[in-house]
């Protein structure tokens, strides 16, 4: 990459990349409200209009600041490092009293504009967001930003093309695909937080600001472990949870006695044992989606969204095969040539008999992450005539699944029979951007009725799976729950959780590790474990 600016000269030799792979950072390069279609052709909406023009706007203000401020590119680099969202990604609203000097970094843009012009914006775009981008396969990371160079472009993505201004005039237009090789700051809406409405009204004061995480594994502050494979059908210990495991050591039968698999949650939630047949509930302890794995044939449906101008894509394979002559490629370049690189941003609805709105839990994962590649290799070898050429070929019809341990549990919080029903609806979907639908199902559940416990919430061994068998002291509960997703989202199936299934099935000490009861969606697969 070539790239030269002066006041007198303006010189850009651009490297297309369409086909070549960006990082996995930036699934979130260009993010906007969405457009959408009718009969096949795409109607932009007037939001996604206005939205635009606003972000335009900082875009173009933005630039003034960077080009004539080495503190500003300062602390845009400082604050990307952060990572806040497990992203480079600066969110203006978080930022802006950010002291530059002795004024503050709103006031330093409104001197690039207007009082008026900066409240229109944070009133428009409250998830107003800086990503200063990650480019691997250009070898283009934050950490080495330049500071000194005041000539770093800021980007914001227009419906038909991207521009980069510099110094608030329009530098260079890239068509949709292709990639700059060079650091840029890029200016669109942050999709990995929500601000609370009560913290919009007061969007432009300095007042304590708060976020919320759509998903706590978007979260910044808390520690990450790397992901975890699971090698084989069983897993360990650790994953399996202390709790589930002495309940099997009570309850492992299949035989319907007493010790059947069934009570094995009359132990964990009120501590009944075989000998101590009643019991109080524990409401210290919460369920947790421990694992889960993906059939390889979602890549299919999941990978659908690759629009790059309005929407976070999705991974795709975007070069089927990869030549090399001479030596071979590194396991990570490679992927970096194959994939359009981003995550898969899974979406739980869990419904219950006591909430009228589905409870949302997002779990994002790489394809290199859910998936086996097995990439097919072969190797020329070299002649007085030809060099040697590595060639590599990767097929999805070939991936196999792995099973990912999720260290940062997913909770689903806990599970009291006396006040909710003995089953749960869980569904699964791949979350595109797109419009927001809002969909209301009824369901019906079975209850065991409160004459099962007594006023202290203690029951018997059973109680629930003898209610719900006999009829006698059970009711149906009909609750219609009412979930607002992204209308494109793919859906990958649901799958109904009993109160009485099993945690544990199998368990071997020499090994320390244990077959977990599993659901599955058809699409999805996921253990479930008690802490």
């Amino acid at each position: 990459m070539i790239f030269f600016y002066s006041k007198n000269v303006f010189n850009i030799s651009l490297i297309l990349a369409i086909s070549i792979v960006i990082s996995s950072c930036s699934k979130d390069f260009f993010n906007e409200d969405i457009n959408y279609k009718v009969d096949g052709k795409p109607i932009i909406s007037e939001k996604i209009i206005k939205t635009e023009n606003y972000l335009i706007r900082f875009a173009d203000i933005l630039s003034k600041a960077v080009y004539n401020n080495k503190e500003v590119r300062e602390l845009l680099k400082k604050e990307s490092l952060k990572q806040f969202d497990k992203n480079y990604d600066v969110l203006y609203y978080l930022v802006k009293d950010e002291k530059i000097g002795e004024h503050t970094f709103r006031d330093l843009l409104i001197s690039y504009s207007s009082l008026k012009e900066m409240e229109e914006i944070e009133e428009n775009v409250p998830l107003l967001n800086v990503y200063v981008s990650k480019i691997a396969f250009f070898k283009v990371f934050p950490e080495d930003l330049a500071t000194n160079d005041c000539e770093t472009p800021v980007v914001v993505s227009k419906n038909e093309k991207n521009v980069l201004y510099i110094n608030g005039k329009e530098a260079l237009v890239l068509n949709k695909g292709e990639i700059p090789g060079f650091h840029v700051f890029v200016v669109n809406q942050n999709s990995r937080v929500i601000i609370p409405e009560e913290n919009k009204v007061n969007i432009k004061s300095n007042d304590t600001k708060e976020i919320k995480f759509k998903s706590p594994n978007y979260d910044g502050s808390i520690t990450s472990n790397p992901i975890v494979t699971l090698k084989s059908a069983s897993v360990d210990f650790s994953l399996a949870g202390q709790k589930a495991i002495d309940a099997y050591t009570y309850f492992n039968k299949d035989d319907g006695s007493i010790y059947q698999k069934s009570f094995q949650r009359d132990y964990v939630y009120y501590g009944i044992t075989p000998t101590n047949q009643t019991g109080q509930l524990n409401r210290a302890v919460t369920e947790y989606i421990s694992f889960i794995q993906i059939d390889p044939n979602a890549y299919f449906s999941c990978s659908d969204q690759r629009i790059a101008d309005l929407y976070n894509n999705d991974p795709y394979i975007s070069t089927t095969q990869v030549k090399q002559e001479r030596w071979g490629i590194p396991e990570a370049e490679l992927l970096d040539r194959m994939w359009k690189q981003g995550a898969y941003n899974f979406r739980i609805e869990i419904s219950t008999s006591i909430d009228a709105q589905a409870q949302i839990l997002y779990i994002p994962l790489t394809p290199d992450q859910l998936w086996n590649f097995n990439i097919d290799y072969a190797y020329v070898h070299s002649t007085w005539f030809r060099h040697s050429k590595h060639t590599y070929t990767i097929n999805p019809y070939k991936f196999t699944p792995k099973k990912v341990a999720l260290n940062e549990m997913v909770t689903l919080g806990k599970w009291d029979i006396s006040n909710e029903a003995l089953h749960r609806i869980i569904k699964v979907y791949e979350e595109d951007e797109s419009v927001d639908i809002t969909e209301t199902q009824t369901y019906e559940l079975t209850k065991a009725l409160k004459i099962n416990f007594g006023t202290s919430v203690t029951t018997k061994i059973g109680i629930g799976l003898k209610a719900d068998i006999d009829g006698s002291t059970t009711q149906t509960t009909t609750r219609s729950v009412t979930t607002t997703r992204k209308s494109e989202s793919d859906f990958l199936g649901k799958v109904t959780i009993y109160f009485y299934d099993p945690l544990i099935h199998d368990m071997s000490i020499a090994s320390n590790s244990c077959t977990m009861h599993t659901y599955s969606t058809g699409t999805v697969t996921f253990g479930i474990t008690v802490k």
